[in-house]
């Protein structure tokens, strides 16, 4: 698949320079992957589908599944028009996904994501709109679908939206980083310290996340 990317967020530089100015060790994990940017597919009900394949798995996994899933769309999709393009629209999905279940996509996963291929088509109000919602009302709405939780939801923020001050606090990753960074004994004492890391990033808990993620692997995956 090779979506097309938007461009990195306008706030990113100014972002990067009041978090560097407020955050020494931060600064080093930026200098460090300062190449790396974040990047949107600009499409999301591409974003929901690794999100939610992603859930609860590795990330080589959730890649690997990912990918095997989005390659049968297109293909299913191909052999009904004729489009030799990728595509992971909704109805897409929706149209393929008998055969998507025989790719070892568990269960309760494959009804998540064909509830979010249903709402797509159903709640267009809501898609169609949601750049102007707030982040607290788009997570509202996205968890009222069965198996989207807070982090599922916050991965859509981040890497659709872009939003800029979102923090998934409780992604593995996330912790292993700020525990091995900021030299923390145990993941319980990097609990306590997350309030007080994220009002020292605040607006910009996003970049701070994308860096962080980026210091344990340096090709992160892009839900």
């Amino acid at each position: 698949m090779n979506p097309k990317k938007l461009a990195c967020p306008k706030y990113w530089k100014e972002g990067i320079r009041e978090l560097s100015a407020s955050d020494p060790i931060l600064a080093k994990i930026i200098q460090r992957n300062k190449e790396i940017k974040l990047y949107s597919h600009q499409d999301p009900f591409l974003t929901l589908l690794r999100a939610i394949v992603s859930q609860q798995i590795s990330s080589l996994a959730a890649k690997k599944l990912s990918a095997k899933i989005l390659f049968l769309i297109s293909l299913e999709n191909c052999a009904s028009t004729g489009n030799l393009q990728d595509n992971s629209d909704a109805s897409v999905f929706l149209a393929s996904k008998s055969s998507v279940k025989r790719l070892g996509l568990s269960q309760a996963k494959y009804l998540c994501i064909t509830e979010v291929a249903t709402s797509f088509k159903n709640n267009t109000q809501f898609w169609e709109n949601i750049d102007n919602f707030s982040d607290p009302e788009i997570l509202t709405e996205l968890m009222r679908i069965k198996g989207i939780g807070m982090w599922t939801g916050q991965m859509f923020l981040i890497f659709h939206l872009m939003r800029p001050n979102v923090f998934p606090e409780t992604d593995l990753g996330l912790l292993k980083s700020i525990r091995e960074n900021y030299s923390l004994n145990d993941y319980a004492s990097v609990r306590q310290q997350i309030p007080n890391l994220k009002k020292k990033w605040y607006p910009w808990n996003t970049i701070a996340a994308w860096y962080l993620w980026c210091d344990i692997d340096p090709v992160p995956f892009v839900y």
